[in-house]
């Protein structure tokens, strides 16, 4: 029994870190995944891939095409197409986008994700113990491809990237397999089906992802050592590629109207138009921003991010230039050839490539389908005993930068030059947590990624040992490697600073899930971390009465509308007063209308501030009206003043009555609404007795 757990240990370890987190943002409505669920619950729901139906159930998404007047996904269509099963077989009675979104993730993603994870976990532990006699090296490789590179963090969203890396990987294992046996074995036609079936499935998981299964496949054939073979060969490869191949041309035809034609063509966002319409589909000449910020750079680079699969490059480059020889301990020659090929198409492509950044993204995702290519070739370093310090080195590293980061938000902004430094390690810091096994305990804050922080932090102690014991001198050797990896972190400047303090405000603004952040702040309570839970209302005036008409906030991903105009809203945001942006909630008032606010206070709330202000272009704009303020506690008004067009956010302290209700409601009014962006906040000090027991309506 006990060695039945040594061996399987590891894939428990995988599958535990891919299925215990699951971070989503409504506010974010991250396009890149949102567009292929839409798709999914439009060809189940409504037997189309046209997702109009499901925009005007579920709100708006990016990343759209537009073709005869309907909105489709521009996307390659293999995630959403292995997501239909998954959602036709949940209970109608689940409808909820994030709900949906989660089994989508876990049997639409995560398990092909643990697919490719656990093939190179296998992959890496024979070759260990062909190169070395030993699989725990192979236990530890294995592992930092799983959690430190970007089978990770694709593995948990539904994006299709891991369907890239799955099937470009599968085509290379497959070819390497197909080399390695006897043409009449039993096995060998099972494996050129194998190789045909991921390469007729990579291009529709993601398009580049072809530039890497290409190659192979003609260096399969090449390497074939007889004309028999090669025809067989050829014969497995239609076999196994027609079903995807032509799945994937008639999603195409159905939702484009011929099987050549792609998203690209028809896509609605004008910018990203602009972005595929120069060159070939935006390819153009590769240029050396994107080479080197694809590669190297701090927001994206994919060295950077998972610096083990470097290790994993020069081992390729040595076998590609090495005269071929009778080593039954490494791979053909050919098969290294094709590989760097790969590499090199994926590179030109992405630095050629007009949106090469890919906007949010935890690395090049663009080319996932290099990394099980110098997966590959990282094992065979192996081979080289000066090579072994190098990989428990960089594979631990790799699991340090990619890995934390992907449990957490593995999306980073654009917005940040050093995302891990000006927002990941900040958000940690913050108590920032994501959705997964911890949150359906009831955890949150430090605790609850103590779920995965831990297995993550043993995972990249075993990775830096190479799955040997831990010796003081390699615990000191783990413990300078780490100070001087992030001290080296804290040396990269942020490109813009501000920039990057409004975005994580901003981020953290429609957080989820949400949380009580009394611990972080002097305060007890704070309406712009609970602006969920504020009930706004927009009452039209008139001379008769005041309440003829009364119009409830609509919720949104990231906002409450109260109004028929887009600036008509209540949203937390990060506005400039009197020079400083401040984190407030965004309202804007309607002439002849009241907004209203309630506040749910602790029971035992015995003063309150409120601040709020006229950001500076509103202040000083042309319109000087003022806005009337008032607050009340039931039928006790507390605050009956004009904000003035006057900058900087103003303080109101409001003292509670002792026995009257702990709700409490701001009324704004004005005689002007032009240029009248409000922003305020509304805070219980700590000075009051903490409690978690609130007021309610």
């Amino acid at each position: 029994m006990r060695g039945f757990i040594y061996r399987l240990w590891p894939y428990f370890a995988v599958a535990f870190n891919y299925l215990c987190t699951s971070p989503y943002h409504r506010g974010l409505n991250n396009p890149n995944e949102m567009v292929r669920v839409y798709m999914t619950k439009a060809l189940v729901d409504e037997g189309t891939p046209s997702i109009d139906a499901v925009i005007r159930k579920w709100g708006g998404v990016d990343d759209k095409a537009v073709r005869n007047g309907k909105m489709y996904s521009s996307k390659a269509p293999l995630q959403s197409l292995t997501g239909v099963p998954v959602y036709a077989m949940l209970s109608e009675s689940i409808t909820d986008k994030r709900v949906v979104t989660t089994w989508l993730r876990i049997f639409g993603s995560a398990i092909y994700g643990m697919a490719i994870a656990w093939l190179f976990l296998f992959w890496s532990r024979k070759r260990s113990q062909i190169l070395t006699n030993s699989e725990t090296s192979g236990n530890a490789l294995g592992l930092a491809f799983a959690v430190g590179t970007m089978f990770y963090p694709y593995a948990i969203t539904f994006t299709g990237h891991i369907l890239a890396a799955l099937t470009a990987g599968g085509t290379y294992l497959a070819v390497i397999k197909l080399l390695e046996k006897l043409e009449d074995s039993e096995d060998w036609f099972v494996f050129a089906c194998l190789a045909g079936f991921s390469a007729g499935a990579a291009p529709f998981a993601e398009y580049p992802a072809a530039l890497v299964a290409a190659p192979i496949l003609f260096g399969g054939f090449f390497a074939m050592p007889t004309l028999r073979s090669k025809g067989r060969y050829f014969l497995g490869l239609a076999v196994g590629g027609f079903l995807p191949f032509g799945l994937g041309l008639w999603a195409h035809h159905d939702s484009w109207g011929a099987f050549y034609k792609t998203g690209y063509s028809f896509l609605e966002n004008r910018a990203y138009v602009e972005v595929h319409g120069t060159g070939f589909f935006g390819v153009n000449l590769p240029k050396a921003d994107a080479f080197l910020g694809s590669l190297f750079s701090p927001g994206t680079g994919l060295f950077f991010y998972s610096p083990i699969l470097i290790v994993g490059l020069v081992v390729l480059c040595m076998f590609c230039f090495q005269r071929e020889h009778d080593n039954k301990l490494s791979h053909p020659r050919t098969l290294a050839i094709v590989g760097l090929i790969g590499f090199v198409a994926e590179v030109l492509f992405i630095s050629g490539h007009t949106g090469w950044r890919g906007g949010w993204t935890l690395g090049p995702r663009y080319i996932i389908g290099v990394v099980p290519i110098l997966a590959v070739w990282t094992i065979e370093g192996l081979a080289f005993p000066r090579f072994r310090f190098w990989l428990g080195l960089t594979g631990g590293l790799s699991i340090i930068l990619t890995g934390f980061a992907s449990a957490l938000y593995p999306h980073l902004s654009d917005v940040y030059g050093n995302p891990l430094i000006s927002f990941v390690l900040p958000s940690y810091l913050n108590g920032e947590f994501s959705y997964g096994l911890a949150h359906s305990l009831g955890l949150e804050g430090h605790i609850a990624n103590m779920v995965h922080t831990i297995p993550l932090t043993m995972i990249a102690i075993y990775v830096f040992c190479l799955g040997n014991k831990l010796t003081i001198s390699r615990a000191a050797a783990l413990g300078f490697a780490t100070v001087l990896t992030m001290g080296s972190l804290f040396l990269i400047p942020e490109s813009d600073p501000s920039a990057a303090m409004r975005e994580n405000e901003r981020l953290w603004g429609f957080w989820e899930p949400s949380r009580s952040r009394q611990s972080t702040s002097d305060s007890v309570y704070r309406a712009r971390d609970r602006w969920r839970g504020l009930r706004v209302t927009a009452e039209l005036l008139t001379n008769e009465e005041r309440k003829s008409r009364v119009v409830p906030c609509r919720p949104k991903a990231d906002r409450c509308e109260y109004g028929g105009q887009p600036w008509q809203h209540l949203k937390p945001d990060f506005l400039p007063f009197d020079g400083k942006h401040r984190s407030v909630l965004f309202v804007h008032p309607i002439t002849g209308w009241t907004i209203k606010t309630k506040f749910n206070l602790p029971r035992e709330t015995s003063s309150a501030l409120l601040e709020i202000g006229l950001t500076d272009s509103s202040a000083d704009s042309d319109n000087k009206a003022p806005v009337s303020v008032r607050v009340l506690q039931g039928n006790t008004v507390l605050l009956d003043e004009p904000l003035a067009a006057e900058r900087g956010l103003k303080k109101f302290p409001l003292t509670l009555t002792a026995t009257g209700t702990r709700v409490i409601e701001l009324d704004l009014e004005t005689t002007q609404d032009g240029a009248r962006v409000l922003g305020f906040d509304l805070t219980v000090p700590r000075a009051n007795k903490e409690v978690e027991d609130f007021e309610t309506n």
